[in-house]
Protein backbone atom coordinates (compact mmCIF):
# COMPACT_ATOMS: atom_id res chain seq x y z
CA UNK A 1 0.00 0.00 0.00
CA UNK A 2 1.37 3.45 -0.94
CA UNK A 3 1.19 6.45 1.37
CA UNK A 4 -1.21 8.15 -1.04
CA UNK A 5 -3.52 5.15 -0.92
CA UNK A 6 -3.37 5.09 2.88
CA UNK A 7 -4.20 8.80 3.13
CA UNK A 8 -7.21 8.40 0.87
CA UNK A 9 -8.35 5.45 2.95
CA UNK A 10 -8.03 7.59 6.10
CA UNK A 11 -10.03 10.40 4.50
CA UNK A 12 -12.66 7.89 3.48
CA UNK A 13 -12.77 6.62 7.07
CA UNK A 14 -13.24 10.14 8.48
CA UNK A 15 -16.13 10.70 6.06
CA UNK A 16 -17.77 7.50 7.30
CA UNK A 17 -17.61 5.81 3.90
CA UNK A 18 -15.45 2.78 4.73
CA UNK A 19 -16.51 -0.82 4.41
CA UNK A 20 -16.40 -2.84 7.67
CA UNK A 21 -13.04 -4.34 6.65
CA UNK A 22 -11.54 -0.95 5.86
CA UNK A 23 -12.89 0.53 9.09
CA UNK A 24 -11.38 -2.28 11.14
CA UNK A 25 -8.04 -1.84 9.42
CA UNK A 26 -7.84 1.90 10.21
CA UNK A 27 -9.07 1.53 13.79
CA UNK A 28 -6.47 -1.07 14.67
CA UNK A 29 -3.62 1.13 13.48
CA UNK A 30 -5.18 4.04 15.35
CA UNK A 31 -5.33 1.90 18.47
CA UNK A 32 -1.70 0.92 18.02
CA UNK A 33 -0.73 4.61 17.88
CA UNK A 34 -2.46 5.27 21.20
CA UNK A 35 -1.06 2.24 23.03
CA UNK A 36 2.53 2.82 21.90
CA UNK A 37 2.78 6.60 22.16
CA UNK A 38 -0.04 7.54 24.51
CA UNK A 39 -1.18 10.14 21.98
CA UNK A 40 -4.80 10.82 21.27
CA UNK A 41 -5.46 11.27 17.58
CA UNK A 42 -8.45 13.45 18.39
CA UNK A 43 -6.09 16.36 19.14
CA UNK A 44 -4.20 16.05 15.83
CA UNK A 45 -5.12 17.63 12.52
CA UNK A 46 -5.49 15.50 9.38
CA UNK A 47 -1.89 15.90 8.23
CA UNK A 48 -0.44 15.11 11.67
CA UNK A 49 -2.70 12.12 12.19
CA UNK A 50 -1.91 10.69 8.76
CA UNK A 51 1.82 11.22 9.34
CA UNK A 52 1.83 9.51 12.74
CA UNK A 53 -0.20 6.54 11.52
CA UNK A 54 1.93 6.13 8.39
CA UNK A 55 5.11 6.24 10.48
CA UNK A 56 3.69 3.48 12.68
CA UNK A 57 3.02 1.29 9.63
CA UNK A 58 6.46 1.91 8.14
CA UNK A 59 8.15 1.24 11.48
CA UNK A 60 6.55 -2.17 11.86
CA UNK A 61 7.18 -3.07 8.24
CA UNK A 62 10.85 -2.04 8.38
CA UNK A 63 11.84 -3.47 11.78
CA UNK A 64 9.73 -6.63 11.84
CA UNK A 65 9.49 -6.35 15.64
CA UNK A 66 8.69 -9.44 17.69
CA UNK A 67 7.08 -9.53 21.17
CA UNK A 68 9.55 -9.24 24.04
CA UNK A 69 10.24 -12.28 26.17
CA UNK A 70 10.07 -12.30 29.97
CA UNK A 71 7.89 -10.40 32.38
CA UNK A 72 4.70 -9.15 30.84
CA UNK A 73 3.43 -5.73 31.83
CA UNK A 74 -0.16 -4.66 31.08
CA UNK A 75 0.83 -1.84 28.72
CA UNK A 76 3.12 -4.15 26.78
CA UNK A 77 0.43 -6.80 26.66
CA UNK A 78 -1.93 -4.32 25.07
CA UNK A 79 0.85 -3.18 22.75
CA UNK A 80 1.60 -6.62 21.38
CA UNK A 81 -2.03 -7.55 21.15
CA UNK A 82 -2.53 -4.53 18.88
CA UNK A 83 0.64 -5.27 16.97
CA UNK A 84 -0.34 -8.84 16.24
CA UNK A 85 -3.82 -7.94 15.10
CA UNK A 86 -2.63 -4.96 13.05
CA UNK A 87 0.07 -6.95 11.29
CA UNK A 88 -2.45 -9.64 10.43
CA UNK A 89 -4.89 -7.06 9.20
CA UNK A 90 -2.21 -5.45 7.07
CA UNK A 91 -1.72 -8.71 5.22
CA UNK A 92 -5.45 -9.33 5.00
CA UNK A 93 -6.00 -5.73 3.93
CA UNK A 94 -3.49 -6.06 1.13
CA UNK A 95 -5.27 -9.15 -0.13
CA UNK A 96 -8.65 -7.45 0.24
CA UNK A 97 -7.77 -4.40 -1.87
CA UNK A 98 -6.31 -6.51 -4.70
CA UNK A 99 -8.72 -9.41 -4.89
CA UNK A 100 -12.08 -7.69 -4.43
CA UNK A 101 -14.10 -6.77 -7.54
CA UNK A 102 -13.11 -3.47 -9.09
CA UNK A 103 -16.20 -1.71 -7.81
CA UNK A 104 -14.70 -1.90 -4.29
CA UNK A 105 -11.27 -0.48 -5.15
CA UNK A 106 -10.13 2.53 -3.18
CA UNK A 107 -10.20 5.81 -5.14
CA UNK A 108 -6.46 6.26 -4.74
CA UNK A 109 -5.49 2.79 -5.90
CA UNK A 110 -4.06 3.52 -9.32
CA UNK A 111 -2.60 0.08 -10.01
CA UNK A 112 -2.60 -3.26 -8.24
CA UNK A 113 -1.80 -6.80 -9.28
CA UNK A 114 -3.06 -10.09 -7.90
CA UNK A 115 -0.09 -12.40 -8.44
CA UNK A 116 -2.17 -15.52 -7.85
CA UNK A 117 -4.75 -14.80 -10.56
CA UNK A 118 -2.60 -12.63 -12.82
CA UNK A 119 -5.22 -9.86 -13.02
CA UNK A 120 -4.40 -6.14 -12.93
CA UNK A 121 -6.68 -3.34 -11.72
CA UNK A 122 -5.96 0.09 -13.19
CA UNK A 123 -7.90 3.08 -11.82
CA UNK A 124 -7.83 6.63 -13.12
CA UNK A 125 -7.80 9.01 -10.16
CA UNK A 126 -6.84 12.03 -12.27
CA UNK A 127 -9.13 14.52 -14.00
CA UNK A 128 -7.91 13.58 -17.50
CA UNK A 129 -8.08 10.32 -19.51
CA UNK A 130 -5.09 8.02 -19.18
CA UNK A 131 -3.81 5.42 -21.63
CA UNK A 132 -3.68 1.73 -20.75
CA UNK A 133 -1.89 -0.50 -23.26
CA UNK A 134 -2.84 -4.18 -23.12
CA UNK A 135 -0.66 -7.21 -23.82
CA UNK A 136 -2.07 -7.67 -27.34
CA UNK A 137 -1.25 -4.09 -28.34
CA UNK A 138 -4.80 -2.81 -27.87
CA UNK A 139 -5.09 0.67 -26.39
CA UNK A 140 -7.64 1.87 -23.84
CA UNK A 141 -8.20 5.51 -22.98
CA UNK A 142 -9.58 5.26 -19.46
CA UNK A 143 -11.72 8.20 -18.39
CA UNK A 144 -11.56 9.91 -15.01
CA UNK A 145 -13.08 7.99 -12.08
CA UNK A 146 -13.04 4.78 -14.10
CA UNK A 147 -11.39 1.40 -13.52
CA UNK A 148 -10.23 -1.31 -15.92
CA UNK A 149 -9.53 -4.87 -14.80
CA UNK A 150 -7.52 -6.96 -17.26
CA UNK A 151 -5.21 -10.01 -17.24
CA UNK A 152 -1.45 -9.80 -17.57
CA UNK A 153 -1.77 -12.47 -20.27
CA UNK A 154 -4.88 -13.09 -22.37
CA UNK A 155 -6.26 -16.58 -22.94
CA UNK A 156 -5.43 -18.36 -26.19
CA UNK A 157 -9.01 -18.27 -27.50
CA UNK A 158 -10.32 -14.90 -26.29
CA UNK A 159 -9.45 -11.56 -24.72
CA UNK A 160 -11.62 -10.25 -21.88
CA UNK A 161 -11.54 -7.14 -19.67
CA UNK A 162 -13.89 -5.64 -17.07
CA UNK A 163 -14.79 -1.94 -17.07
CA UNK A 164 -16.34 0.29 -14.42
CA UNK A 165 -16.97 3.80 -15.75
CA UNK A 166 -16.13 5.13 -19.23
CA UNK A 167 -13.41 4.28 -21.75
CA UNK A 168 -12.51 4.42 -25.42
CA UNK A 169 -11.17 1.14 -26.84
CA UNK A 170 -8.94 0.71 -29.89
CA UNK A 171 -8.68 -3.05 -30.31
CA UNK A 172 -6.11 -4.98 -32.33
CA UNK A 173 -7.82 -7.19 -34.89
CA UNK A 174 -7.49 -10.90 -34.11
CA UNK A 175 -10.27 -12.98 -35.73
CA UNK A 176 -9.36 -16.10 -33.77
CA UNK A 177 -9.38 -14.26 -30.42
CA UNK A 178 -12.48 -12.05 -30.02
CA UNK A 179 -12.28 -9.21 -27.51
CA UNK A 180 -14.91 -8.90 -24.76
CA UNK A 181 -15.65 -5.87 -22.57
CA UNK A 182 -17.75 -6.76 -19.50
CA UNK A 183 -19.65 -3.75 -18.13
CA UNK A 184 -22.28 -4.48 -15.51
CA UNK A 185 -24.92 -6.65 -17.18
CA UNK A 186 -23.64 -5.91 -20.69
CA UNK A 187 -20.95 -7.58 -22.80
CA UNK A 188 -19.47 -5.91 -25.88
CA UNK A 189 -17.87 -8.36 -28.33
CA UNK A 190 -15.50 -7.27 -31.11
CA UNK A 191 -12.80 -8.72 -33.32
CA UNK A 192 -10.90 -5.50 -33.97
CA UNK A 193 -12.43 -2.05 -33.86
CA UNK A 194 -12.66 1.21 -31.92
CA UNK A 195 -15.59 2.19 -29.73
CA UNK A 196 -16.70 3.99 -26.58
CA UNK A 197 -18.30 2.37 -23.55
CA UNK A 198 -20.05 4.71 -21.10
CA UNK A 199 -21.79 3.67 -17.89
CA UNK A 200 -23.98 5.20 -15.21
CA UNK A 201 -23.41 3.52 -11.87
CA UNK A 202 -26.66 4.73 -10.29
CA UNK A 203 -29.03 3.61 -13.05
CA UNK A 204 -26.99 0.70 -14.43
CA UNK A 205 -27.35 2.21 -17.91
CA UNK A 206 -24.62 1.21 -20.38
CA UNK A 207 -24.05 2.94 -23.74
CA UNK A 208 -21.79 1.63 -26.52
CA UNK A 209 -20.83 3.92 -29.43
CA UNK A 210 -18.96 2.53 -32.45
CA UNK A 211 -16.29 4.56 -34.26
CA UNK A 212 -14.83 1.92 -36.60
CA UNK A 213 -15.52 -1.75 -37.28
CA UNK A 214 -18.47 -3.79 -36.09
CA UNK A 215 -19.60 -4.57 -32.56
CA UNK A 216 -22.06 -7.00 -30.99
CA UNK A 217 -23.59 -5.95 -27.68
CA UNK A 218 -25.67 -8.29 -25.56
CA UNK A 219 -26.74 -9.10 -22.03
CA UNK A 220 -24.39 -11.05 -19.81
CA UNK A 221 -26.36 -14.30 -20.08
CA UNK A 222 -27.45 -14.18 -23.71
CA UNK A 223 -24.45 -14.49 -26.03
CA UNK A 224 -26.14 -17.26 -28.02
CA UNK A 225 -29.32 -15.21 -28.39
CA UNK A 226 -27.95 -11.96 -29.80
CA UNK A 227 -30.74 -11.62 -32.35
CA UNK A 228 -33.32 -11.46 -29.57
CA UNK A 229 -31.41 -9.96 -26.65
CA UNK A 230 -28.58 -8.02 -28.26
CA UNK A 231 -27.75 -5.69 -31.11
CA UNK A 232 -25.25 -5.47 -33.94
CA UNK A 233 -23.66 -2.04 -34.43
CA UNK A 234 -21.66 -0.42 -37.23
CA UNK A 235 -19.78 2.91 -37.27
CA UNK A 236 -21.69 5.95 -35.94
CA UNK A 237 -24.32 3.70 -34.38
CA UNK A 238 -24.95 3.39 -30.65
CA UNK A 239 -26.88 1.13 -28.31
CA UNK A 240 -28.03 1.95 -24.79
CA UNK A 241 -28.93 -0.79 -22.32
CA UNK A 242 -31.52 0.20 -19.71
CA UNK A 243 -31.13 -2.00 -16.66
CA UNK A 244 -34.62 -1.32 -15.26
CA UNK A 245 -36.37 -2.37 -18.47
CA UNK A 246 -33.70 -4.96 -19.37
CA UNK A 247 -33.60 -3.97 -23.04
CA UNK A 248 -31.47 -2.14 -25.62
CA UNK A 249 -32.37 1.02 -27.53
CA UNK A 250 -30.40 1.73 -30.71
CA UNK A 251 -29.65 5.10 -32.24
CA UNK A 252 -26.93 7.29 -33.69
CA UNK A 253 -23.97 8.85 -31.91
CA UNK A 254 -24.21 12.53 -30.97
CA UNK A 255 -21.57 13.61 -33.49
CA UNK A 256 -21.18 11.16 -36.40
CA UNK A 257 -17.67 10.98 -37.86
CA UNK A 258 -16.54 10.39 -41.42
CA UNK A 259 -15.73 6.70 -41.83
CA UNK A 260 -12.05 6.26 -42.75
CA UNK A 261 -11.71 4.70 -46.18
CA UNK A 262 -9.41 1.77 -46.87
CA UNK A 263 -6.13 2.25 -48.72
CA UNK A 264 -7.64 0.78 -51.88
CA UNK A 265 -10.64 3.13 -51.72
CA UNK A 266 -8.86 6.32 -50.68
CA UNK A 267 -9.90 9.24 -52.82
CA UNK A 268 -10.92 12.84 -52.36
CA UNK A 269 -14.54 13.04 -51.26
CA UNK A 270 -16.28 16.13 -52.58
CA UNK A 271 -19.24 17.52 -50.70
CA UNK A 272 -19.69 20.52 -52.99
CA UNK A 273 -22.90 20.26 -55.00
CA UNK A 274 -24.17 22.35 -57.92
CA UNK A 275 -27.78 21.64 -58.87
CA UNK A 276 -27.26 18.02 -57.81
CA UNK A 277 -30.35 15.85 -57.33
CA UNK A 278 -31.10 15.35 -53.66
CA UNK A 279 -30.95 11.57 -54.12
CA UNK A 280 -27.30 11.86 -55.24
CA UNK A 281 -26.44 14.14 -52.33
CA UNK A 282 -27.89 11.73 -49.79
CA UNK A 283 -26.12 8.76 -51.40
CA UNK A 284 -22.83 10.60 -50.94
CA UNK A 285 -23.63 11.32 -47.28
CA UNK A 286 -24.63 7.70 -46.68
CA UNK A 287 -21.29 6.49 -48.02
CA UNK A 288 -19.38 9.11 -46.03
CA UNK A 289 -20.95 8.32 -42.66
CA UNK A 290 -22.31 4.79 -43.10
CA UNK A 291 -25.76 5.95 -42.02
CA UNK A 292 -29.00 5.19 -43.85
CA UNK A 293 -30.86 8.33 -44.98
CA UNK A 294 -34.37 7.91 -46.34
CA UNK A 295 -36.85 10.25 -48.03
CA UNK A 296 -40.45 10.17 -46.90
CA UNK A 297 -41.65 11.59 -50.24
CA UNK A 298 -40.21 10.21 -53.50
CA UNK A 299 -40.85 13.61 -55.16
CA UNK A 300 -37.91 14.95 -53.13
CA UNK A 301 -35.39 12.75 -54.95
CA UNK A 302 -35.03 14.99 -57.99
CA UNK A 303 -34.97 18.29 -56.08
CA UNK A 304 -31.78 20.18 -57.06
CA UNK A 305 -29.36 21.28 -54.38
CA UNK A 306 -26.55 23.80 -54.63
CA UNK A 307 -24.45 23.86 -51.45
CA UNK A 308 -20.98 23.41 -50.02
CA UNK A 309 -21.20 20.88 -47.16
CA UNK A 310 -17.44 20.43 -46.78
CA UNK A 311 -16.02 20.39 -43.22
CA UNK A 312 -19.45 20.60 -41.63
CA UNK A 313 -20.80 18.12 -39.04
CA UNK A 314 -23.46 15.76 -40.38
CA UNK A 315 -26.34 17.33 -38.51
CA UNK A 316 -25.30 20.81 -39.73
CA UNK A 317 -25.19 19.43 -43.28
CA UNK A 318 -28.74 18.14 -42.83
CA UNK A 319 -29.85 21.50 -41.48
CA UNK A 320 -28.45 23.20 -44.61
CA UNK A 321 -30.17 20.70 -46.92
CA UNK A 322 -33.51 21.00 -45.18
CA UNK A 323 -33.36 24.81 -45.09
CA UNK A 324 -32.67 24.92 -48.83
CA UNK A 325 -35.47 22.48 -49.71
CA UNK A 326 -37.98 23.48 -47.01
CA UNK A 327 -37.83 20.04 -45.45
CA UNK A 328 -37.27 18.58 -41.99
CA UNK A 329 -35.43 15.55 -40.68
CA UNK A 330 -35.62 13.28 -37.68
CA UNK A 331 -33.68 10.29 -36.37
CA UNK A 332 -35.55 7.00 -36.15
CA UNK A 333 -33.33 4.40 -34.53
CA UNK A 334 -30.23 4.19 -36.73
CA UNK A 335 -31.90 5.82 -39.76
CA UNK A 336 -32.38 9.49 -40.69
CA UNK A 337 -35.75 10.32 -42.28
CA UNK A 338 -36.19 13.50 -44.34
CA UNK A 339 -39.71 14.80 -44.83
CA UNK A 340 -40.98 17.43 -47.28
CA UNK A 341 -43.38 18.15 -50.08
CA UNK A 342 -40.79 17.95 -52.80
CA UNK A 343 -39.73 20.63 -55.28
CA UNK A 344 -42.84 20.42 -57.46
CA UNK A 345 -46.41 21.14 -56.53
Amino acid sequence: MSRKTFRQLLEKYLRGECTPQEKQFVEHWYGLLETETGESGGELNMDELEGRLWNQIQKKMDTGEEPEQGRVRPLHAVRYRWLGVAASLLLIGGWFYVSQPIRNLLPGQALSTDEQTGWIDRSNTSAQPIEVRLEDGSLVQLSAKSTLRFPKHFAADKRAVFLTGDAFFSIQKMPSRPFYVHTGEVITKVLGTSFFVRTEAESGKVRVEVVTGRVTVYKQDSEKQTSANGVFLTPNQAATFFADEQHFVTGLVDAPKVIPSTEAEKKTVSLVFDDAPLADVLTQLEQTYGIAIELENDQQKSCPLTANLTDQPLYTQLDIICAALKSTYKIQGTTILISGKGCTE
